[in-house]
């Protein structure tokens, strides 16, 4: 991806695009926000849209795709018992519980930490451009007033209790979005473009700034993933 034609460029949904190359050029971007409320999301593909993971399956229609949705965390709250150290108050910790561990939901992950971000879109091998998202929206979900995800008929911002050492260590919120087939676009979106020849580079350079997958998955199965890419020719 070109943002455009060239470095810097514009989005599809009219949101600035600028590439980068190196880790003072994404510093840059990021000082540019200044003291704006802005979130991140990191993409391994430049070219993946901005869809909650329960939108991208064809069997799921914008006309059933609720019912699914409900069944899927209805068995989630019936078996997740036994292997919890907290229990959920409400739909929304449900609901992040569940996506934080990969229950297709109509939740996105995004994080405060630009570098979190950052780690997310290089951290796996890819032959191609990753992407950072940036929002600068800064409108919250009141879940006291809100107590239905699935009634939300807007894209909002939801913080979660740090109910799980994950989001902790990501910085972790998200987004929520009632029509979870329609891609989220906004002019308020950002997009940093990472270059692929930087990819391999800034996954380094996060790592002597902690920022590895021991820290962002704290436990064994983190740790274990880290020791392997640090002593073993995987990328």
């Amino acid at each position: 991806m070109n943002c455009g034609g060239g470095s810097i460029g514009t989005t599809m949904s009219g949101g600035p695009c600028t590439a980068i190359e190196s880790f003072d050029e994404f510093h840059a971007v990021i000082e540019a926000f200044g003291k704006r409320a802005v979130v991140f999301r990191g993409v391994r593909k430049d070219s993946y849209p901005l869809v909650p993971r329960v939108g991208r399956y064809d069997k799921f229609t914008a006309a059933n795709i609720e019912n699914h949705e409900r069944t899927m965390l209805r068995l989630f709250k019936q078996q997740a018992f036994p292997f919890l150290t907290y229990t959920p108050k409400n739909n929304w910790e449900w609901l992040a519980i569940a996506q934080h561990h990969g229950l297709p939901t109509r939740l996105m992950d995004w994080t405060h930490n630009p570098l979190v971000a950052a780690y997310f879109a290089v951290e796996s091998a890819h032959n191609g451009d990753s992407v950072v998202f940036a929002y600068t929206h800064n409108k919250f979900i009141n879940t006291a007033q809100d107590p239905n995800p699935f009634a939300v008929n807007h894209v909002a911002r939801f913080i979660p209790n740090h109910i799980t050492p994950r989001i902790t260590a990501q910085a972790g919120l998200f987004t929520v979005h009632p029509n979870p087939k329609r891609p989220f676009v906004s002019s308020m979106i950002s997009k940093i473009v990472i270059k692929q020849k930087f990819r391999r580079d800034l996954k380094y350079i996060l790592y002597k700034y902690g920022i590895h997958r021991a820290t962002m998955f704290p436990g064994l199965d983190g740790l274990a993933n880290h020791i392997t890419w640090r002593r073993t020719d995987e990328y």
